[in-house]
């Protein structure tokens, strides 16, 4: 996403790359000693290590800014610069007898949806820009991860919506949803090109007296290239102790 880097997700990038680096300079040390590799090989490897960089995630939203309670039935927008087109709008309708919210809490980093006892709500969030985001970033993105931390399973389905610059819209939901990341690849949004999206929502469809909280929305990056070249490093080394 070509806006709303975070110093966080820029240092999450460049320790992950740190790390990778430290846990198979070792290796490439043990392959370039016993099999002799030449110069051409190794700047293949410096190569590969450089542009893997590139592959981080982009934030759609953290909930770590903009604070929201919204009663339902209401609606409510607040900017927050970290989230997917600078501002997030929170809608919140419930059917029964007592209260439904949705709030953003940023001292806890998550967006909370809850509803009483014998009433069900339904919360949607919606990004908008006003220009088309690549979230494809030279294809580095292939999904939307969603981090839920907790959650009435099998009471609650979840929809994401995607509109692109173009008029293109498209959206995939799934009743399944549970604890930990859950991905929405790009390839379930067949109608949208990710190089011009323009707007994203999260349908939150609750049955009675549910609750869900989310730690946050982002997009995921490719298998890096760095990682397959160093599962293949240790199996090298593996392979070498073996016959050694």
């Amino acid at each position: 996403m070509k806006q709303g880097r975070k110093a966080s997700d820029l240092f999450l990038r460049d320790s992950w790359v740190a790390l990778n680096i430290r846990l198979f300079r070792k290796d490439f040390l043990v392959l370039s000693e016993t099999y002799k590799m030449n110069k051409y090989i190794l700047v293949f490897l410096l190569f590969t290590t450089i542009t893997s960089i590139n592959a981080n995630a982009a934030m759609i939203d953290d909930f770590n800014g903009g604070k929201m309670t919204v009663i339902a039935t209401d609606t409510q927008t607040k900017s927050y610069s970290h989230a997917f087109g600078g501002t997030r709008t929170i809608n919140i309708e419930k059917e029964g007898l007592l209260g439904a919210s949705a709030a953003v809490l940023p001292s806890l980093g998550i967006f909370a949806h809850n509803a009483d006892a014998l009433t069900s709500a339904t919360s949607i969030i919606t990004w908008k820009s006003d220009l088309g985001i690549d979230l494809r970033e030279d294809s580095t993105q292939i999904a939307f991860a969603l981090d839920i931390l907790s959650i009435d399973q099998g009471k609650i389905e979840i929809m994401l919506s995607v509109t692109d610059a173009l008029g293109g819209f498209d959206s995939f939901s799934f009743l399944g949803a549970r604890a930990g990341l859950n991905f929405f690849n790009f390839t379930s949004f067949s109608s949208i090109d990710f190089l011009y999206v323009n707007e994203i929502s999260l349908t939150m469809i609750g049955d009675t007296a549910s609750d869900l909280t989310i730690k946050s929305l982002s997009t995921v990056p490719t298998p890096s290239v760095l990682v397959l070249l160093g599962m293949g490093l240790i199996a090298f080394r593996f392979n070498y102790h073996i016959k050694a």
